[in-house]
């Protein structure tokens, strides 16, 4: 009977050392299962949080009943400002009257903003938590008109900008001036005045640049009869 032979030390060592390198690959695999898992977790953080601000923009704009009628001062009405989008709309509810509501989107250090002041309470603004965002760019789309030049506020990632044309008749804008009359027999023919052309804002081009400098836009037509 021939005695048992153990290992050697270098075989000792040999298969330590396989071992350890196996160790190694395994812990820098399950780091970047971690890595991958971190990058998904963040993009869909981001995701989601431009689908909220997108799904409020849209509420908003939608808010509006813009209108062919001359405007007043209770029109409602949508511009791009000094500090971001204003909307002024009036907030129609079944359990409350109605009152007239301005909402601003802007962008400061802190990221986006909206700020909603009611007639009811406007020196109470509902102020939201800051998004984090990079930039913001915004433009209009009037008709008359066509596309405004874009208003860019922060540090907004440039983008190839494509025109897109609405389906569906030009706007016959009622500018508040009656038609002339044909000119009674005698009478010198009356010669038309200039007249200022109304243009109404048909939809919004909004542009959002998150914080890992990709930019993210949406076209959101606005409320109204036209």
């Amino acid at each position: 009977m021939k005695p048992q032979r153990g290992f050697t030390l270098l075989e000792v060592l040999i298969a330590l050392g396989i071992v350890a390198v196996i160790s190694i690959l395994s812990w820098q695999g399950l780091e970047e299962v971690l890595r991958s898992a971190n990058r998904v977790t963040q993009v869909d953080e981001q995701v989601q949080t431009v689908s909220a601000v997108f799904s409020q923009l849209e509420k908003d704009l939608g808010a509006l009943e813009l209108s062919t009628e001359p405007p007043t001062p209770d029109s409602d009405l949508v511009e791009v400002t000094g500090n971001g989008l204003l909307i002024q709309y009036t907030q129609r509810k079944t359990s409350e009257p109605a009152y007239r509501e301005s909402v601003e989107w802007i962008l400061n250090e802190s990221g986006l903003l909206r700020i909603a002041r009611s007639e009811l309470n406007p020196d109470q603004p509902s102020i939201s938590d800051p998004i984090p965002t990079r930039g913001l760019q915004v433009r209009l789309l009037r008709e008359p008109g066509g596309w405004t030049s874009p208003v860019i506020f922060g540090n907004h990632a440039v983008q190839e900008l494509s025109d897109l044309e609405l389906q569906g008749p030009a706007l016959q804008l009622n500018t508040g001036t009656p038609a002339n009359q044909p000119p009674a027999d005698g009478d010198p023919p009356e010669i038309p005045q200039a007249q200022t052309v109304q243009s109404l804002v048909r939809a919004v081009e909004i542009s959002l640049t998150q914080p890992n400098n990709q930019a993210v836009s949406r076209v959101f037509l606005t409320g109204g009869v036209y």
